[in-house]
């Protein structure tokens, strides 16, 4: 028993300590680690590139300093619920169209040591959302967002779609636990610019009278920081 033990340390210990950056040819896939307090402090999920909920990400290694990038999220939803303040009930129906945004990339790594693996890159990517609404009926309270109506008034907004490019420049770290397995980190700058492609509406009826407000097209530059939030989990395959 004592030796099966040993045999299982010794071979666990060698694996560690033999952990090897990917070469020419290998593959990496990602999920994140996300640490809080409270029932779950460690879960996991699909990383989030800011534009979609969550995305796939993956990288191909052209050679041991070179790698390709490809990042893809895709997002639509539908959710109704009702929001109450004792005396009334709003009813409430969110949808939003279907998204995506697609990022190729490539990132240059360092020699780092024989673990970790320090890189630099860039992307650039594309995005495109679907229209989106928000329908309210049966409000008789006051709503930051529309204001005071009374039961049985109706409140809808339509916002259009978008379509954006935007352009980022990262930094970030590999850290090889053990062979074909990483703890990894990222972080950098991201210049979008989005178009509104559609007009919205807004529309009301308060006391029986309805109105109606159109929503022009616009144009949005953001700069603003990035990353991954939370811990990079990554496979090589």
């Amino acid at each position: 028993m004592k030796k099966l033990l040993f045999l299982s340390v010794m071979s666990i210990t060698g694996t560690l300590l033999f952990a090897q950056k990917p070469v020419e040819g290998k593959r990496t896939a990602e999920v994140n680690l996300y640490f809080q307090t409270g029932t779950s402090p460690v879960s996991y999920g699909l990383p989030s590139n800011g534009f979609a909920p969550a995305e796939l990400r993956f990288r191909y290694f052209a050679d041991q300093h070179t790698a390709l990038r490809l990042r893809f999220g895709m997002a639509a939803g539908l959710s109704k619920y009702g929001v109450s303040n004792g005396t009334y009930t709003a009813e409430v129906t969110q949808k939003t169209g279907l998204g995506f945004a697609i990022s190729p990339g490539i990132e240059k790594h360092f020699e780092g040591t024989k673990r970790l693996s320090p890189y630099a890159g860039a992307q650039l990517g594309i995005m495109f959302g679907g229209g989106s609404s928000v329908n309210v009926t049966n409000c008789g309270f006051e709503n930051p967002s529309i204001g005071t109506i009374i039961p049985n008034d109706k409140y809808y907004k339509k916002n259009g779609s978008t379509l954006g490019v935007n352009f980022g420049l990262l930094i970030g770290a590999d850290y090889y636990i053990t062979d074909g397995i990483y703890l990894g980190a990222e972080l950098g700058l991201n210049l979008i610019n989005y178009n509104n492609t559609a007009e919205g509406k807004v529309s009301k009826t308060t006391g029986g009278i309805p109105s109606e407000l159109r929503v022009l097209s616009s144009s949005n530059f953001d700069f603003f920081g990035i990353s991954t939030g939370g811990i990079r989990l990554g496979f090589v395959f």
